[in-house]
């Protein structure tokens, strides 16, 4: 688990770019009216949470909320709430749990305002075992009519982004509006891991491409376009499917050429 000091500077970056991300968006989706809204990104609705001791010399955990409540001025109509960004960060272990993800819908209200379609990120630092997420834990980031939620896991340096699997959203919306990393860093940290992978400078060596998305973690589908543009490029490597899952492999008759 990353320390203290790196997780408090992690979560302002992550808190001080949200709204910029959020107007970049421009129009953002009502999954359950299946619609598109703009909004005016000088008028919102906000509401603020904080805990524990945000000071960089301070001890214990932490957390802190923001929900942002988009405002859509129809043609004919007065202007209202439509869609709700929420972000939620806490400094605690075992932060990943159906609970937790409760606990943030019922802070923001989305129980109570089914009008309103609400978009939340769960952020914290990655626990230690970095072994993924339980299949309950993915199915209450779903779990209800109004609300979404993505997993936002700081892994000191990078950051990686676990939507939901029911495609309501498309995943690329949650990493445009939660994922503070740029596109480029990701890219780097996965090229140097495939280069310097030990797996894959033996032949018949590999990886799978979930562990390897899990070790930088970065995306799935990301990863799996570096490896394969790697394979393109490096004699004797390949990227295939192996009892359904994706392997990227050296062949067991290449040697690494110097």
């Amino acid at each position: 688990m990353a320390d203290r000091s790196n997780s408090l500077s992690a979560m302002q970056s992550l808190f001080s770019g949200l709204e910029s991300r959020i107007i970049r968006q421009r129009m953002l989706p009502h999954p359950g009216e299946g619609s598109l809204y703009d909004f005016d990104p000088n008028r919102v609705s906000r509401r603020s949470y904080r805990s524990g001791d945000l000071s960089p010399s301070g001890k214990g955990d932490f957390a802190r909320r923001e929900s942002v409540g988009l405002l859509h001025k129809p043609m004919l109509g007065l202007t209202a709430v439509k869609i709700c960004v929420v972000l939620d960060f806490a400094f605690r272990k075992h932060r990943f749990t159906p609970e937790a993800i409760h606990e943030t819908v019922r802070w923001s209200l989305a129980p109570l305002r089914p009008d309103i379609y609400f978009i939340m990120g769960i952020a914290g630092v990655r626990d230690d075992d970095g072994l993924g997420h339980s299949d309950e834990v993915m199915r209450a980031l779903s779990g209800g009519t109004n609300w979404r939620a993505t997993l936002i896991e700081y892994a000191d340096p990078g950051w990686a982004v676990t939507p939901p699997g029911d495609g309501a959203i498309l995943p690329a919306l949650f990493e445009n509006l939660f994922d503070p990393e740029p596109v480029d860093q990701k890219i780097a940290r996965v090229d140097s891991a495939l280069a310097s992978a030990i797996e894959l400078k033996e032949p018949g060596g590999f990886m799978l491409i979930e562990d390897l998305a899990s070790r930088t973690a970065v995306g799935k589908d990301l990863v799996t376009d570096r490896a394969m543009l790697y394979a393109e490029r490096t004699p004797g490597i390949d990227v295939k499917s192996v009892g359904g899952d994706l392997i990227i492999q050296r062949d067991r008759f290449e040697s690494v050429r110097a």
